[in-house]
């Protein structure tokens, strides 16, 4: 068996500090170190060695090209932020817009390691609710009191953030209690790589930042601005769109940057006992292009898309970059969502009800409704 948190064989790649307050925009160059030990914890051993014995990492079908590469798709969706989210491909979702196919932003979800030597793993249920493969994109497995293990992407070939992450197994252990606000906060506050604490590098201190904004999509418009001007300095809520479907509500939110004028489109995890089906109802589908989409969460962005985007694209159209931010069924919609918009399938109806021309980045005044 694989470990759910695999020892990857290469270093470490984190980016310069920031902080919340600042602009927050452009892509985030990530600089490998030069070590080709693991990037979880010091002496890896045992855990080193039963990767080594389990064979190679499950390897995804390579798509042939030409000698000359394809022009790359309009940038829509300019990075992704996730937290405990589930799967949505049978084949990890490439980005088109990027030469190495890769999202940027982190894809996080939390482990404990327990018994001898850390054997027994307890994950994040959501983070492994299905077998589809996630999106290819920076990940994090984020534990608390030891290493975190961070996995970039397209930093150098072969590297795809781990896809295939976190891996079931005999000693591996879904668990819901891993899957509040908190678990997440904490532990992005705290985490350290290769023994060194992180917290303030990217793409670490984003994904602490977003967090707020993740778990805000289940409150109120009034108690979310009042979190946001609390914790988040110089960022507005400027938008709230709400989905009703009889009993269940699929609140987006765009919150914006003041200065920058960057956005961040916020989908909301499931909030309704009859929305729980979205992620049992899991076989494939076609969208936006693609085959092998999970159907469940498919059916729910095009109903979400079709039903308010009308009324929300206006607003993305004055941002200056987008951000993707969602907490479990959000941060599914998210990988399904910037696939597509950042697809270049400019003839399809799909991708036709989700994108938006940019304009000229504008200050959006702070939403004022409910």
């Amino acid at each position: 068996m694989l470990p759910v948190c695999i020892w990857a064989l290469t270093g470490v790649a984190v980016g310069a500090s920031s902080s919340s307050g600042e602009a927050h925009s452009g892509r985030r160059v990530h600089a490998l170190a030069e070590d080709d030990g693991c990037i979880s914890e010091r002496g890896c051993g045992l855990g080193l060695l039963q990767h080594r014995a389990a064979g190679p990492v499950m390897a995804w079908p390579v798509v042939a090209t030409t000698t000359v590469a394809p022009p790359l798709a309009q940038e829509l969706v300019h990075e992704v932020y996730t937290y405990g989210a589930p799967a949505t491909h049978d084949v990890p979702f490439r980005n088109a817009a990027s030469a190495d196919g890769c999202f940027v932003g982190l894809r996080s979800y939390t482990e404990d390691l327990m018994g001898a030597w850390g054997s027994i793993h307890q994950v994040d249920a959501a983070a492994m609710n299905n077998y589809y493969p996630h999106a290819v994109t920076p990940s994090v497995c984020l534990h608390w009191g030891r290493d975190s293990y961070y996995t970039p992407c397209g930093a150098e070939p072969g590297l795809d953030g781990h896809p295939d992450w976190p891996q079931r197994g005999g000693q591996v252990y879904e668990e819901w209690g891993l899957h509040q606000e908190d678990d997440y906060t904490d532990r992005l506050d705290e985490i350290t790589v290769d023994g060194k604490k992180v917290a303030d590098q990217e793409p670490f201190l984003t994904a602490r930042m977003f967090v707020l904004l993740a778990f805000k999509s289940y409150d109120t418009s009034k108690n979310t601005k009042a979190a946001i001007a609390e914790k988040l300095d110089g960022w507005k809520l400027v938008k709230k769109v709400v989905d009703r479907q009889g009993h269940d509500t699929d609140p987006v939110m765009l919150v914006q940057h003041t200065k920058s004028l960057d956005c961040a489109l916020v989908f909301a995890g499931t909030n309704d006992p009859g929305e729980l089906q979205t992620s049992t109802t899991n076989y494939r589908t076609g969208y936006c292009g693609f085959e092998g989409v999970h159907v469940g969460y498919r059916n729910e962005l095009w109903t979400i898309t079709s039903d308010v985007w009308p009324e929300l694209r206006p607003s993305l159209e004055q941002c200056n970059h987008v951000t993707c931010v969602g907490h479990s069924l959000g941060g599914a919609l998210c990988e399904i969502f910037a696939a597509c918009a950042n697809s270049g399938n400019v003839t399809d109806s799909d991708f036709q009800r989700l994108a938006w021309k940019p304009g000229k980045p504008a200050l959006m005044p702070e939403w004022d409704l409910e």
